[in-house]
């Protein structure tokens, strides 16, 4: 088993403020750094071997945080990084709401659906973030990966990992909890199998709110 810690990144002012960060290179700020810290704190206890993030700006501020507090090495990975929102990045969610009501109420119901313009797709997303879980598990077997995700990543990998469903998906994207752990088996040998075994561990942590 290799386990997976998933780790969404600290506060951006933009998050803060409410407003659809997607891939957008923005720095931690206070409260996001403190997060960091404490995050390295709680998963110290798990004896974690490496680190592993998406490319955006925040995201790898968090890794560096974690990675440097835990003595760990850390490697951003493209296949890692947070969903590209397109002409929907920066837009406060409250404007969001108002000018594409239908899209939004579509969003909330059904988060595979929906597609922002020139930007990427819910299934895509996922294709890529499992891709490069699925490199990792065969790579590092019975070891422990923190992987330090956008906060939309964070919430597909924990519906495809753990619940193979996105019933959950508003609450682990808008949620409180600061990490989760998987335990998740290499996959089949057979290259006409798929996916993952996979259990789930406790969470911890909660995120500091502004």
């Amino acid at each position: 088993m290799t386990r997976i810690v998933l780790v969404p990144c600290g506060q951006t002012d933009w998050r803060a403020q409410g407003r659809l960060t997607g891939d957008a290179d923005l720095s931690l700020n206070k409260v996001g750094h403190r997060q960091a810290v404490t995050d390295a704190e709680a998963i110290a206890s798990l004896q974690p071997s490496l680190v592993r993030c998406g490319t955006e700006e925040a995201t790898k501020q968090t890794a560096t945080v974690i990675a440097e507090r835990l003595g760990l090495k850390l490697k951003a990975l493209k296949d890692l990084r947070e969903m590209d929102l397109g002409h929907w990045e920066g837009l406060a969610i409250e404007d969001f709401r108002e000018r594409f009501p239908k899209v939004h109420k579509q969003w909330r119901a059904d988060p595979m659906s929906i597609e922002p313009p020139e930007g990427e797709t819910v299934q895509a997303v996922t294709e890529r973030l499992e891709k490069a879980v699925q490199k990792l598990v065969r790579e590092y077997p019975s070891e422990t990966i923190v992987v330090i995700l956008g906060h939309i990543a964070y919430a597909i990998l924990r519906c495809q990992l753990q619940d193979k469903s996105f019933e959950k998906y508003w609450d682990y994207e808008e949620g409180d909890e600061r990490w989760h752990a998987i335990d998740i088996a290499p996959p089949p040998a057979s290259p006409k199998k798929k996916g993952f075994a996979d259990k789930t561990r406790p969470t911890g942590g909660e995120r500091e709110r502004s």
